[in-house]
């Protein structure tokens, strides 16, 4: 998965905005590239879940259809630890084709990682931050 500097940017800055707590999102686009950035509220802000309700994630799968975009990852922060997936995010992970893409303010720059997940259990995906 590719996603260009100033979009990645937007999901590091969104995760700053909301330290102490996890900040999250969706990302689209196709084919591996990340197009657009689509940062979601907290609605009950902790810094170790994050939490969406069902109608927000319906409209913005719509909004996102509607780009003729598809979801390509589910981002969140760790706003004290490493970009490594819990066993909370592991089980709340809704569908195996998305990514899980992780970004961590214990480093100082951020770090993140990407993963797949399937059943319970995690893959380190290739994620490329930059314009080529």
């Amino acid at each position: 998965m590719r996603i260009a500097q100033q979009l990645y940017q937007q999901m590091v800055d969104h995760g700053y905005t909301s330290l102490p707590n996890e900040a999250c999102g969706m990302a689209s686009g196709k084919d591996g590239q990340i197009e657009q950035v689509w940062p979601l509220v907290n609605e009950r802000p902790s810094p170790h879940r994050f939490f969406v309700s069902k109608s927000i994630v319906s409209s913005t799968l719509e909004a996102i259809e509607q780009s003729g975009q598809q979801v390509l990852a589910i981002y969140h922060t760790h706003p004290g630890t490493a970009p490594v997936p819990s066993s909370y995010d592991l089980q709340s992970h809704p569908d195996t084709k998305v990514k899980m893409l992780i970004i961590s303010y214990k480093f100082t720059p951020p770090r993140s990682a990407c993963y797949s997940v399937l059943s319970g259990r995690y893959v380190k995906h290739p994620f490329h931050i930059g314009d080529r």
